[in-house]
């Protein structure tokens, strides 16, 4: 018998964010505790700038996702995207 695949990336090709997270967490705990040489500190540094990466596209693909339902002057319900709050 063979299995169908999947043109779908499993939950395991594609880290959730807040995996994503956690793991920068750790990486971070393991810089600052001190105790990773000069080659372990840079490779986990550059781990840790790829989950950060990865985990800014999650939330900027999360934000063009969002949209808040408003009601028009007519009292008419309509699809507008979420509109940034000035920084």
């Amino acid at each position: 018998m063979v299995a169908k695949t999947s043109d779908k990336p499993g939950p395991e090709a594609e880290a959730s964010y807040d995996a994503l997270v956690g793991r920068l967490e750790k990486v971070v705990e393991a810089l600052e505790a001190g105790e990773l040489s000069l080659e372990q500190s840079v490779e986990r540094f550059a781990e840790g700038v790829k989950l950060a990466r990865d985990a800014g596209h999650r939330l900027d693909e999360a934000e063009r996702r969002v949209e808040q339902l408003v009601k028009d002057a007519a009292g008419a319900e309509t699809v507008a995207p979420l509109e940034r709050e000035p920084t």
